[in-house]
């Protein structure tokens, strides 16, 4: 074999290793946890928030890309002055509008979801979140930003093989501070073992990942949203607004 494919095999198991040394010990799912239907958008997320390890965390509104948004974008570019469009100013404009004519203004439905930014010490993450309201309790569904993870892997051969999971997260908004949970693995094996839950997964070496529907991910997480698990002030992230 030749000297330059055995750097590229090293280059990749290493690679390889990397990856599970950095595994996080949340579970994942395969699939969302929200659908059109209950998918929900709160403007109080947006700002600056700090964790507990004073990492921060950078949470922004991003209208979604679609035909008609872009050409509504390029439309009312003039009257905004910029490039960039900000969901509410579009919404107070309409609003100026309808109350000036009198008349409901038919406008085309704009999904939105939160590009989140994570800063610490080591390394800066980019992640794109969507926030669905299941049985009166907010959980966040996050998965990797495409580019982000383009920029960072771009060029190696690991880029065709990875496959993008959902992160979920129960949110507790308290004025201006975030109560963050998530499943361990621990509390998902316990959960198994005693036979309290029943959902489709898979485990991957120390990985567990969920591979049911969204529907059953639903009544999973709100059949335990109220439990410890989504609920531990011990195990829980709090980030807290400084801007």
């Amino acid at each position: 074999m030749k000297t330059e494919q055995m750097k590229r095999i090293k280059l990749f198991g290493f690679f390889i290793l990397l990856l599970a040394a950095t595994q996080s010990c949340m579970v994942s799912s395969l699939n969302p946890l929200y659908t059109n239907m209950d998918r929900i958008h709160l403007d109080e997320l947006d700002g600056v928030w700090e964790g507990n390890e004073k990492d921060l965390y950078i949470i922004k509104t991003i209208v979604d890309s679609s035909d008609h948004k872009a050409n509504i974008k390029i439309d009312m570019r003039s009257s905004f002055g910029s490039d960039e469009i900000d969901h509410a100013e579009i919404r107070k404009r309409i609003k100026a509008i309808e109350k000036k004519l009198g008349v409901k203004v038919e406008f085309p439905e704009m999904k939105t979801h939160y590009e989140i930014t994570m800063i610490t010490e080591k390394d800066t993450s980019v992640f794109d979140g969507r926030l669905a309201n299941l049985g009166g309790h907010y959980f966040m569904d996050l998965i990797p930003n495409d580019k982000h993870v383009e920029d960072k892997i771009s060029g190696s051969f690991i880029a065709g093989m990875l496959v993008t999971t959902h992160g979920f997260f129960k949110i507790d908004i308290k004025k201006d501070e975030l109560v963050v949970n998530t499943i361990e693995n621990d509390d998902f094996e316990e959960l198994i073992e005693n036979k309290r839950v029943r959902i489709e997964y898979v485990e991957r070496d120390n990985e567990l990942i969920i591979t049911a529907k969204t529907e059953d991910i639903q009544k999973f997480l709100i059949k335990f949203a109220d439990s410890k698990m989504f609920n531990d002030p011990d195990e829980a992230l709090i980030l807290k607004r400084i801007k």
